[in-house]
């Protein structure tokens, strides 16, 4: 925690970060000079023992001769007695042309951390036949020791005894005059000693000039970043909102440039202060609104599976029992489902920003459905009136969003009436041709139906209304009105092909005009699409991760005729779906699961299965689905879903 603090301040600090490029680079230059130093010591240093080393031989092998000619010890122990006193020799032998070890001679324990191990016969006999036949010395390094390899030479004009002693020996290859040969093994610890020491002593000069250097370089920050910080100070106070002073300029560089600019910018602010306050508020609007929606969104989603489950065991326990006391407690169950259902689609319209799963409603029904909210929205001191049209009218809209409409609209109307009133909402058809609508837009020809929201409050004046549609505009006190939520309502009517219009006087009274498109279905023809046969013989394959409501939907299909196979996950529907390739018609795929979202099992399984059906199902708003890369073309079921509709919706595609 502490390093995490440290260096979400080093982000914060120009000092800190001015030092950290200086030790980085002091720290990268010291690594590269001082690496290369070390390199070029050692390099020096082994050289330096190399070339001993083979002096040490050569010098050796000379004093040798004759002790190796008479094969002779008491001739050798004083040349390699003196080698031994030589600094960093921890070894020396002296061996026969044939390999015979004549002495052999170990160093004192001098703390010296070298391992002397046995001569390998294999290299050794290598090694004396390569010098006998080059006749020169050699030398090899180990992993913390070197070995010297001299041969020991006769003279170029032999005596007596010499020249008996090649003819006698079969083993001279008669090229060279070697007789023997010498071998001086030399420690690397006193060089490798002397690479540490220096290592040392360059991180110790390091260390100190580091110091020394942070000690300038705060000398020269601190000139630096003290008319910063004051300036830094006076941005932060800007930030927070307060009122700040200019900044007095001492000089003319580049630091000075920057405190005249932060004056202009001073100056700039004040005059512009009053708008900023203003746009900071309606901001804080808006991010309370879009903080309500997600959460409504959240909270919607948390319910509609156990809604579904619910309402679906209710439909089919209604099918089983048929006595008039169970059919009325049953009947009361699935009517509040139902409202539930209707209040989680409000709280995804908080959410949405479009219509996501447009069908055919009942205008009717919609405000029938909605008027007992309403009255308990607008409260007791004000009526409610609601006048239905006297023929069917049916658009194509998704219920929940025009619930959010009239209950926005219901809820300015409350508050231009703080002393009670009439709030009158009336529905009928109409026909526009291109002349008769009042709207801020001219509407297409067509038979529209006329939502009228009607008050008795206190109206509006002309200016008012031209503004009744912009976003964060409101008449209201601070803190008591978001400004958005008539153009919420323009929004939401635009997007349904619709318009809207406003016609009021101060002290007479709003009157809001809606207008929206007639579908060309009609009550009959929905009727009948829901009467259409709901059962089958197909296999059908549902991916839910909910197991409360795939089971409920395993029953219902099993029910009616189908064969299920059941997925938890996205994972286990692509291998249930391999595994019964051959069965399976048909895909009840939630889209938002574990391991694969519904649009990439579908995805998947179409590779291997071009022509398979899909319906997909989902509690998710429109816009989260689009969030979470889920939203498709696809035929999607919202849900609540009930029984009924379901059954539909499987027959219909499987059939199409």
């Amino acid at each position: 925690m502490k390093m995490r603090n440290f260096l979400k301040f080093s982000r914060k600090s120009f000092s800190t970060k001015i030092y950290y490029l200086f030790t980085i680079f002091f720290i990268t230059l010291y690594f590269v000079f001082t690496s290369y130093f070390i390199y070029y010591q050692s390099k020096t240093l082994k050289q330096n023992l190399t070339h001993n080393g083979m002096e040490y031989a050569k010098h050796l092998a000379y004093s040798s001769k004759p002790g190796v000619f008479d094969e002779n010890q008491d001739l050798l122990g004083d040349p390699v007695a003196g080698i031994m006193q030589s600094e960093n020799v921890v070894s020396v032998h002296v061996f026969t042309l044939k390999g015979t070890e004549l002495i052999g001679m170990k160093g004192p324990d001098n703390g010296l951390p070298v391992v002397l191990k046995d001569i390998n016969s294999t290299r050794k006999t290598v090694t004396m036949d390569s010098i006998r036949r080059s006749g020169l010395s050699m030398h090899f390094e180990n992993d913390n020791s070197i070995e010297f390899w001299s041969p020991v030479v006769s003279a170029s004009q032999y005596f007596k005894e010499e020249t008996l002693y090649f003819e006698n020996n079969s083993f001279y290859s008669g090229k060279n005059n070697v007789i023997g040969f010498v071998r001086i093994v030399m420690t690397m610890e006193l060089l490798n000693a002397s690479i540490r020491e220096i290592i040392l002593r360059s991180i110790l000069m390091m260390s100190i000039f580091m110091v020394l250097g942070w000690v300038v370089i705060r000398f020269i920050v601190m000139n630096i970043t003290k008319p910063l910080g004051k300036l830094t100070e006076r941005f932060i106070a800007m930030g927070a909102g307060y009122s700040v002073e200019k900044v007095n300029i001492e000089t003319e560089d580049e630091i000075g440039k920057l405190g005249v600019a932060f004056n202009n910018m001073v100056d700039s602010l004040r005059e512009a202060d009053i708008a900023k306050q203003k746009i900071e508020e309606q901001l804080r609007h808006a991010q309370k609104m879009e903080a309500i929606g997600t959460l409504a969104g959240g909270i919607a989603h948390d319910c509609n599976n156990t809604l579904s489950t619910i309402m679906g065991y209710g439909q089919l326990l209604k099918k089983r029992l048929h006595d008039d006391t169970s059919d009325k407690y049953l009947d009361n169950l699935l009517s509040s489902a139902q409202k539930s259902g209707s209040f989680i689609h409000s709280l995804l319209a908080f959410s949405r920003k479009e219509v996501s799963n447009p069908s055919p409603h009942s205008l009717n029904i919609i405000i029938s459905d909605l008027e007992e909210i309403l009255m308990r929205l607008i409260g007791e001191d004000i009526n409610l009136k609601v006048e239905f049209s006297v023929e069917e009218l049916i658009i194509l809209t998704e219920k929940g969003q025009i619930e959010q409409v009239l209950m926005n609209l219901a809820s300015n109307a409350r508050d231009a009436m703080p002393d009670g009133g009439l709030l009158t909402i009336s529905a009928r058809s109409v026909k526009h041709d291109n002349g008769g609508m009042i709207s801020s837009h001219s509407g297409k020809a067509g038979e529209y139906a006329l939502i009228s929201i009607q008050d008795t409050g206190m109206g509006m004046e002309g200016q008012t209304i031209e503004r009744a549609f912009e976003p964060f505009f409101t008449t209201k006190e601070i803190g008591k009105g978001t400004g958005l939520g008539l153009s919420m309502v323009y929004g939401i009517i635009t997007q349904h092909k619709g318009y809207i219009a406003i016609r009021s006087e101060p002290g007479s009274g709003t009157v809001v005009e809606i207008y929206l498109p007639l579908s060309s279905q009609s009550v009959l023809e929905i009727d009948q699409v829901l009467k259409m046969p709901v059962r089958g013989t197909e296999t059908v394959l549902i991916a839910e991760d909910n197991s409360d409501f795939r089971g409920l939907v395993k029953v219902l299909l099993e029910q009616n005729g189908y064969r299920v196979i059941e997925a938890e996950n996205g994972d286990d529907a692509v291998e249930k779906f391999t595994e019964n390739m051959n069965e399976v018609r048909f895909l009840l795929l939630d889209i938002v699961m574990p391991k694969k979202n519904g649009q990439e099992v579908y995805a998947e399984i179409k590779k291997k299965s071009p022509d398979i059906k899909v319906l997909f199902m989902s509690g998710y708003s429109s816009e989260e689905l689009d969030q979470k890369g889920c939203a498709g073309d696809n035929s999607i079921l919202l849900k609540p879903v009930m029984a009924d509709d379901l059954l539909m919706r499987v027959r219909e595609l499987l059939d199409g």
